[in-house]
């Protein structure tokens, strides 16, 4: 392939100017999944932080509700170390599942009565200080017990308001401890419960890594500086530590957790290398597919000159087959792939022409067998004309088509030419016809005329094969009273509702046909006499308790009458069951209507 300068400089140029293009995309993309990754990494230790801060000051909050219970119960005027005060406090130990020891102890400081095996610090002179205050008597404060975990002392008021004792709940390290290790921290995370001066009182940690506490940091968060917590990076010895401080409460307790980037940096540094690694596939992709463009731009140009060289010789006969009314197929053999269809073909399947070219002739058949069938007619004679079969439109849609099908030579190769009219609206009015010829067009079920047919011949298949076979003849009770009071359209509305109920007491096998007016017959194969009685017995419940409501709310009934005949070995006609069925169903109007009469029985009974 040979390219001029202007075209291998301008192709430079462009390949040049797309690579530096990727290279800033791939760069801006690492800038923003770090700090995407940083942000994602601070918003998890935040939520983490509020989560457990939240879990330690609802517990905390539980504590200072036992404890004002606790103290609004004990008698301020006769504190006592007696059984009933331990009790007292045994029940309160029992409401706090987390805790392990409480006590009761006089304004000094005094130990008067304990329950539980915690060996509980003093509570120092401070906190009873602020306890004494009466602005604090209905207070909780919590404060560290050395290494052992928190206090939460309450005072006890006296009648004129001065401290008259002090409940005191130990809640132990190895609670704190668990609900720390409750956190999903990763292995070089760290989770810290401290206190405002920065004193750790738990810490659950993975590794070695430890959070300097910021005691200045804290002190804003006490002062209510910020509402949302706070976040804080600490560098040092190659590693970054994300830490989110929040306050527990209104206590003076803060809950910290830290995440390293030897975590989450490790994690950005694989889906980067990843990322790199597709972005310079991509790339190379991306050079290569130019450059088969290029390529294949080069041989559309040699293509081109081809095209316009037999565009010259098939112009002509395009030109032609392309007005012609009647969808043309051209398929290459013996693969039978589809080399040309006119515009009326692609309208006909309803395809695109361009799209029909990947396809092959047999593609367009309802059946595959209709095609062979076919070819192997083509091949054994000159070809086929005007052969009625089942096509399929590109969307699926089954048509009838009329088709001629030849072989004919085109250059080297042989070809089928296919012609196709679509002749699916004449087959619609053929069945049309046809239903109209067969079917009555008020109630839907088979005509006289069907019926009679179609009884007959299997009139002839019951005596062949001697099975029985029996005729029920059906007629509406007062039918004429019906249209006289109501009118024809309630009587219209009568006779579809026989029609439906007698489709629906009888077989798929049977026969129904409305004869006239309000009379119907069914045929019923392979039924005994005593079966039909059955059949029209129930037929006659179903007529009898069917009801037709009017618009305006009148309920009309009305019953029927039904005649059996069964077959017999001189019957040559379906009309002689009719007769002596329609002579049973008369005698059945005689008796009264609204019943069922067999006609060999009538003949025995007289």
């Amino acid at each position: 392939m040979n390219w001029s300068p202007r075209q291998t400089t301008s192709i430079t140029v462009f390949m040049m100017l797309f690579g530096l293009g990727m290279l800033a995309i791939l760069g801006f993309q690492v800038s923003s999944s770090y700090r995407a990754e940083v942000a994602r990494v601070r918003n998890q230790t935040d939520n983490q932080a509020q989560l457990l801060a939240l879990k330690l000051s609802g517990t905390l909050r539980e504590f200072d509700l036992v404890l004002g219970d606790l103290a609004d119960r004990v008698d301020p005027e006769a504190l006592w170390a007696s059984p009933e005060a331990e009790a007292l406090l045994t029940a309160k130990l029992k409401q706090l599942p987390q805790a392990d020891a409480i006590q009761l102890l006089d304004a000094a400081g005094q130990l008067i009565s304990q329950v539980g095996s915690a060996d509980i610090a003093p509570v120092p002179g401070n906190v009873l200080e602020a306890l004494a205050h009466p602005q604090h008597l209905n207070r909780a404060y919590t404060h560290v017990d050395g290494k052992n975990g928190l206090v939460l002392a309450r005072g006890i008021s006296a009648g004129d308001g001065r401290l008259a004792g002090v409940v005191v709940a130990h809640l132990p390290a190895t609670y704190l401890q668990h609900e720390l290790g409750e956190a999903r921290i990763e292995p070089h995370g760290v989770v810290q419960l401290l206190d405002r001066s920065g004193a750790m009182i738990a810490a659950h940690a993975r590794s070695a890594v430890a959070i300097t506490a910021d005691s200045a940091l804290m002190a804003r968060l006490y002062a209510g500086k910020y509402t949302d917590g706070a976040a804080q990076a600490q560098r040092g010895g190659g590693n970054t530590v994300l830490a989110s401080y929040r306050q527990v409460g209104s206590t003076t307790l803060f809950v910290v957790v830290g995440a390293s980037s030897l975590d989450y940096l490790a994690r950005w540094r694989t889906s980067t290398l990843y990322f790199l690694f597709g972005g310079g596939l991509l790339l190379a992709m991306a050079l290569t597919m130019m450059y088969f463009f290029w390529r294949s731009h080069r041989l559309a140009r040699h293509l081109k000159q081809k095209e316009a060289r037999l565009n010259i010789s098939e112009s002509r006969f395009r030109q032609m087959i392309e007005t012609i009314p009647v969808a043309l197929i051209l398929a290459r053999e013996p693969e039978h792939l589809i080399t040309y269809i006119n515009q009326q073909g692609a309208r006909t399947f309803n395809i695109p022409q361009a799209g029909a070219l990947s396809l092959r002739a047999f593609d367009f058949y309802a059946s595959s067998d209709d095609f062979a069938e076919q070819l192997k007619a083509v091949r054994e004679a000159l070809g086929i004309r005007n052969v009625e079969v089942r096509l399929r439109r590109w969307s699926g849609e089954v048509f009838w088509a009329s088709l001629s099908m030849s072989s004919v030579e085109v250059g080297e190769e042989r070809t089928l030419m296919i012609g196709v009219s679509d002749i699916t609206e004449r087959k619609r009015l053929e069945l049309e016809l046809k239903r109209r010829a067969t079917t009555d067009g008020l109630s839907g079920l088979a005509n006289r005329a069907h019926f009679m047919e179609v009884a007959n011949q299997e009139l002839l298949r019951a005596q062949r094969f001697n099975r029985p076979l029996a005729l029920l003849m059906v007629d509406i009770d007062h039918f004429k009273r019906i249209n006289d009071t109501y009118g024809h359209d309630v009587g219209d509305l009568a006779i579809k509702a026989v029609a439906r109920l007698t489709e629906g007491a009888l077989r798929d096998v049977d026969l129904v046909a409305r004869m006239g007016g309000e009379e119907f017959a069914a045929l019923l194969p392979e039924t005994t006499p005593d079966l039909a009685r059955a059949v029209a017995e129930r037929l006659r419940q179903r007529i009898e308790a069917n009801v037709v409501k009017l618009e305006n709310g009148t309920e009309v009934r009305f019953t029927g009458s039904i005649g059996i005949s069964a077959l017999r070995d001189e019957d040559h006609l379906v009309d002689d069951l009719l007769k002596r069925a329609d002579v049973a169903l008369y005698h059945s109007k005689h008796q009264g209507r609204n019943r069922v009469s067999v006609h060999d029985e009538m003949i025995t009974a007289s």
